[in-house]
């Protein structure tokens, strides 16, 4: 983003402080899911005004504006006193125009109402007065299923986690949803960099290699890797696992791996990036079991590779699964 670029959140405004509050909670996780500066903004009522901002920021030398509209609606605060003293008659598009003699580029988001999240929110807050008053009323619907029980977690683990930031937040509850079990929140490594280099690996197209097949069947990728069909022979002859000879056969390019069964194959990964200098962005990593599985994925910790991690005997393919495909759903959105 250009440093001459301000975010701006534009509400109607309100005299009442929750509104304010409100807001402001809006506007400070919309800032750290950028971050970079956003500015809370008004129409009327309550300051700051979104018109003193803006001259406040192009007095700083600011000529880039994104006015993030939280309207429900395209009414006429929208239509007239915002789009109309801007002179901006398009939504997500940078509009050159002048403000206060000075030229700036404005782009404008669009009220929330055609918003599917939005609709979404509202039916389901619609939907909860039912619950109470429903004899015998059970959640059948699977968006509805995947989405109360997303809440759930989320609550729950908001309650335990601070250090955690919301991209890792939401790994951590897919794990925990894929396994049904809390307390696999508390065994959960992400390392520094893990999202970030998966995220920018995957927008890259990179191919994902497993271990197992089952692990290849649940990732919702194109490119998903697995050799194991393949992988007899140069086992035999190795003296090594047939997951092992897996990853001999596939890990000879950069690729993202996960690894959901197998404590050898993971071990051999790190054999195989320390021999032939493979980068490989990101591992995923939660084969389960009592011998080797815990030592390796500390191991696999201590390498300095990116890396998703579930600590101790824990783990499984599904959860191996859950947890590159919040990531793979986070480059699609």
């Amino acid at each position: 983003m250009r440093e001459n670029t301000a975010v701006l959140i534009l509400t109607h405004g309100s005299r009442r402080n929750t509104f304010v509050e409100d807001m402001g909670e809006v506007t400070s996780y919309v800032e750290r899911k950028l971050g970079i500066p956003v500015y809370l903004t008004h129409n009327e009522f309550t300051e700051p005004n979104w018109r003193t901002r803006l001259n406040e920021l192009l007095s700083h030398g600011y000529d880039h504006f994104i006015f993030a509209l939280a309207f429900l609606g395209r009414g006429n605060h929208v239509a007239h006193d915002i789009m109309g003293e801007l002179n901006v008659s398009d939504f997500y598009r940078w509009s050159e125009t002048t403000y206060n003699g000075k030229r700036i580029y404005a782009y404008i988001t669009k009220p929330l109402a055609d918003s599917e999240l939005v609709k979404l929110a509202i039916f389901y807050r619609i939907k909860s007065a039912f619950k109470d008053v429903e004899e015998g009323h059970y959640i059948e619907d699977p968006e509805e299923i995947e989405e109360n029980t997303m809440n759930m977690i989320r609550e729950k683990l908001r309650e335990i986690f601070s250090v955690f930031n919301d991209e890792e937040l939401e790994v951590i509850a897919r794990a925990v949803y894929a396994s049904g079990n809390f307390e696999l929140a508390k065994h959960v490594y992400i390392s520094y960099d893990a999202i970030g280099s998966g995220l920018e690996a995957l927008r890259s197209g990179i191919s994902i290699l497993t271990d197992v097949k089952m692990v290849k069947a649940g990732i919702r990728w194109e490119q998903v890797e697995n050799y194991l069909d393949n992988s007899s022979e140069l086992a035999k002859k190795m003296g090594i696992t047939r997951t092992a000879a897996a990853m001999r056969l596939g890990l000879n390019s950069s690729k993202i791996v996960v690894i959901g069964n197998a404590p050898t194959a993971l071990l051999e990964v790190l054999r195989i990036h320390e021999e032939r200098k493979v980068d490989i962005p990101l591992v995923v990593a939660s084969p389960p079991g009592f011998t080797n599985a815990s030592e390796v994925k500390e191991q696999l910790i201590k390498s300095g590779i990116p890396c998703i991690v579930v600590r101790g005997s824990y783990g499984g393919s599904n959860i191996a699964v859950a947890i590159i495909n919040e990531l793979i759903r986070r480059v699609r959105i």
